[in-house]
């Protein structure tokens, strides 16, 4: 029996992280804050829209509210956007952790 952190896609049908990886390591972090239903183009060099880069967010949640939260892997840039009802706060602070295997 193998212990240690595995860490799945939202939909739970692929494994992110597993107790298995040797490598993984974090290029870089930060917070933004993003308005309502925009978003915020961060630069990451050298980023990809493959498997080998992993994005992490860390966003305080709005009781009562139904949001929606999004990130986009493109060329050296990741996107983090809020979209959702004028109900909700103007903005949201979002943290963010990059990594990559």
């Amino acid at each position: 029996m193998a212990f240690g952190l595995e860490v799945f896609n939202a939909a739970g049908t692929k494994k992110i992280v597993g107790n298995t990886d040797r490598l993984l390591r974090l290029v870089t972090h930060g917070t933004v804050t993003v308005n309502r239903n925009s978003y915020v183009d961060i630069a990451i060099s050298g980023m990809a829209n493959d498997d080998s880069w992993t994005v992490g967010l860390n966003i305080a949640l709005f009781s009562g509210f139904v949001t929606n939260w999004y990130y986009t892997k493109s060329t050296n840039n990741l996107r983090i956007g809020y979209s959702t009802s004028a109900s909700t706060p103007a903005s949201t602070s979002i943290s963010y952790y990059v990594f990559r295997s």
